[in-house]
Formats: C-alpha cells, structure tokens, sequence
C-alpha cells in the first residue's frame, strides 16, 4: 500500500483522524448540551451522566471547575484530531511539498508548543488549583508532538522551496 496519494496509508488515517475528531465533537455537545439541560443525576455533590449507545456514565465533582476543565480537554481534542486529519489530507495529493500541509503543521506546531502548554497551566492553577503535576506527561508528550512538528514543518518548507525551484527550471 502507497504511503502517500489517493487510496494510501495518507488516505486512511485522513479518514480515521476525522472521524475521531467528528465523534469528539458530538459528544462535547452532546456533554454541553446535557449540563445546560440538567440532563443528569446528582448525589452528595457528583454528577452522573449516562452517554448514549455506549452503556456508560460520566462521573465527577459537580463543580464548575470540573465542568469547564471537560469542555476545555474536549475542545483541545477536537482541535488536535482535526489539524492531524488535515495534514494527512494535505499528504493525499500527488504533490506531497504543499502550502495546505506547511500551514497545517504550524497550525499543529503552535496548538501543542503554546496552546497545549498555557491550556494545561490554566487547567491546573487557576481552574482547578491543584499543586502537583501529578499528569504531567500529558504535557511532555505535548511539547514532544510540537518539537517533531516544528522540524517537519521547517522540512516540509525547505522541500517546497527546492520543488518550486525545480518546477521554474523545467
């Protein structure tokens, strides 16, 4: 199987990445949808919410810290699966070295260098205010995604240059 171009490896995982991002989207709403509706139960200060078609619940603290730190980690992850899926897309050209694939990687670059790593400070401190950094390998792993992005960023800008070269001297 092709790694790059129509009906390759390019192509399923455009595939995949979206429709992961399109099931996070629905149930982020889904999730909202049930907060703003009281579509859920309460006992000694938690909340339970059933999730449709999986026979399973969510539970936490039902504090509006909780709440928000759900819908901010929802958002973010629709967001990441959705920029993958495009720069996937961007592969499934027959000219790999594109404008769509160098502004999606810094579009990736820029959510998991800066957006990811203010979102988790903002998440821990001032939303849920928390001392420790008990996860923090979500955040290293961030800033890995973002540093192996930001070089095939500058890689994927040195071969669109060298192709745009060679396809005024032809």
């Amino acid at each position: 199987m092709k790694i790059f171009g129509p009906k390759s490896l390019s192509d399923l995982f455009y595939y995949l990445f979206r429709t992961i991002s399109i099931l996070l989207i629905l149930f982020l709403s889904y999730i909202f949808i049930a907060f703003t509706t009281n579509r859920f139960s309460t006992n000694n200060g938690r909340f339970d919410m059933e999730i449709p078609l999986t026979g399973t619940s969510i539970k936490g603290e039902y504090q509006f810290s909780d709440i928000l730190t759900i819908h901010l980690v929802l958002f973010f992850g629709v967001l990441f699966f959705y920029i993958i899926s495009n720069i996937f897309k961007a592969l499934k050209e027959s000219i790999i070295f594109n404008k769509k694939i160098i502004q999606n990687l810094t579009l990736f670059t820029i959510l998991n260098l800066i957006i990811g790593p203010v979102l988790y400070f903002v998440i821990h401190y001032p939303i849920m205010k928390k001392a420790d950094f008990g996860d923090v390998h979500n955040l290293i792993l961030l800033l890995i995604f973002g540093v192996i992005s930001l070089f095939l960023t500058n890689i994927f800008k040195k071969g669109y240059t060298v192709q745009s070269e060679n396809d005024l001297t032809i």
